[in-house]
């Protein structure tokens, strides 16, 4: 969401939708009082990387004036996309930092001036933890920039960027909405390297897909981090952003190292075992000590390099390019190759090798933030990230834990998922329990517990997201045989839901 004050005050929503930005002109912007129908017109479809800008646009373009990044994250849809569009009734989920939880955006009948783009909706706050009845404009009240920090009057007088928004402009065609004719461009040459691109995420499936137009990878066990390298600097971002350059500096130094002025490479930081296989818990222990020994940054995806924007591109072709950039790549560095053959014989494989599991992905499709079913990942053990809302006492005289009381969100509510009551050495559980005691709370967070499970239970505000591996899932909906592997602090706790097993798509050609 932007504040734009272009002719007239107002907000732009946007939504990614199969590479582009699907836009409304929201007049009045969002409300949390469900009983508030804010107009919102739909405009053209705008860019991936007008998203994150924030600055101006000079008098005389298209939406002239000053715009904020009001907001930003990730949404859900709540069925599916095209099909809610073209009824006219979208419902989804977002996960903002100011606007969260369920929203619908409904088209209002018939069109005022027969262009499509210019079709009346309105916005609206679904009724769920998130809304306010009567106190709906509050939200408008934080109306500093989330990428900033400023004000709109603060970026009008000290704008550090300009969007060329004239479609007579050159050499731009990302400003180009991708519909089937476009999506097939090379990429954009001297396209601005972004600060940062939301990671494309992939669905959970029981088994990799097989056929042709898939290639199959390795699911690693470690975090997902972006490495952006611009004017002999590195920065390790995480996958919601964050800055962790300082924690993998040995890796950042590598990258620097590359022979390119400007990339942006997607891949997984892993520690191997002595069997060389990827632990996640063996890379928490080594961050909490300050020791990168065995640290690789594991590469699988190019997206932009040397002022080419590359995620128009099909997978295939940027891999490829990929792995001419990083060679043999030196102790940190290393490209994640596939491998075209049956998916179910790769899992197979995968599981006999004690792995976490496979990644399959479309060899033709481009890069598309947000989970898509262009990605899928099945895996060789049940394991999530749930998010911790108590623990019981260790046994007496230890300050350790005994056991977690799990959950994740849905429909608005924190619900249980069960208790995890191995995985802690002596050091983790004492140092996991000095971090819950400064969470304590007195209420119980979840929105239904089991007598059984309240027997002991300290409960804490639910802020912790922990990765844990289990048996299965009961009737119920409670984990079994559960050990915790680690804290997971690149994941916000409000967007951990319970993972479900979706069909596996079938493959396709793209059309040359």
């Amino acid at each position: 969401m932007q504040k734009h004050a272009a002719r007239r005050l107002h907000y732009d929503f946007r939504l990614e939708v199969d590479g582009t930005l699907k836009s409304w002109a929201v007049t009045r912007g969002p409300s949390l009082d469900p009983n508030d129908k804010r107009l919102a017109v739909h405009v053209e479809d705008h860019p991936l990387d007008y998203g994150g800008f924030e600055g101006i646009i000079p008098k005389g373009q298209y939406g002239g004036g000053t715009v904020l990044l009001w907001d930003k994250g990730t949404w859900e849809p709540l069925g599916e996309p095209d099909a809610m569009f073209r009824k006219g009734h979208l419902k989804f989920r977002l996960h903002g930092r100011k606007m969260r939880g369920e929203w619908h955006l409904v088209r209002i009948k018939g069109n005022r001036d027969g262009d499509s783009r210019r079709e009346n909706w309105l916005l609206i706050k679904g009724r769920d933890a998130w809304a306010r009845d009567g106190e709906g404009e509050t939200i408008l009240a934080q109306d500093k920039s989330v990428k900033s920090g400023r004000t709109l009057e603060q970026i009008a007088a000290n704008a550090d960027a300009v969007w060329q928004s004239n479609r007579a402009e050159p050499k731009k065609p990302l400003h180009k909405p991708a519909t089937k004719k476009t999506r097939r461009v090379s990429s954009a040459a001297n396209a601005a390297l972004p600060e940062f691109v939301p990671p494309q995420l992939a669905a959970r499936v029981a088994m990799p897909p097989d056929g042709e137009g898939w290639l199959h990878e390795i699911k690693y066990d470690g975090y997902r981090i972006q490495a952006r390298l611009a004017g002999g600097q590195v920065r390790m971002l995480s996958r919601s952003g964050l800055d962790w350059t300082e924690r993998f500096g040995a890796i950042a130094e590598a990258v620097a190292s590359l022979r390119a002025g400007t990339a942006l490479i997607d891949g997984e930081v892993a520690a191997l075992d002595e069997q060389g296989h990827p632990s996640f818990s063996l890379l928490q222990n080594r961050l909490s000590e300050g020791n990168d020994t065995g640290m690789l940054y594991l590469v699988f995806d190019l997206l932009h390099l040397d002022g080419e924007d590359l995620r128009r591109r099909p997978l295939r072709e940027r891999k490829d390019m990929l792995r001419r950039l990083i060679g043999d790549g030196g102790e940190r560095l290393r490209f994640s190759d596939h491998i075209d053959a049956s998916g179910k014989d790769v899992h197979r494989q995968a599981c006999a090798m004690k792995l976490e599991g496979v990644i399959s992905k479309r060899a033709e499709d481009p890069y598309l933030s947000g989970r898509t079913m262009s990605w899928v990942k099945s895996k060789c053990r049940e394991r999530q990230e749930f998010v911790i809302g108590g623990f019981t006492e260790a046994a007496v005289g230890s300050r350790g834990i005994g056991s977690l009381l799990v959950g994740y969100w849905e429909d608005g509510e924190f619900r249980y998922a069960g208790r995890v009551g191995t995985g802690f050495t002596y050091e983790s559980g004492f140092e996991l329990r000095r971090r819950l005691d400064k969470l304590h709370i007195a209420k119980n967070p979840f929105g239904t517990l089991p007598a059984l499970a309240r027997r002991g239970a300290i409960f804490v505000r639910p802020t912790l997201v922990g990765e844990v591996e289990f048996a299965t899932w009961t009737r119920d909906g409670v984990v079994r045989q559960a050990s915790f592997l680690g804290l997971r602090e690149d994941k916000d706790p409000r967007r951990i839901g319970r993972e479900r097993v979706q069909s596996v798509p079938a493959a396709r050609r793209r059309k040359r």
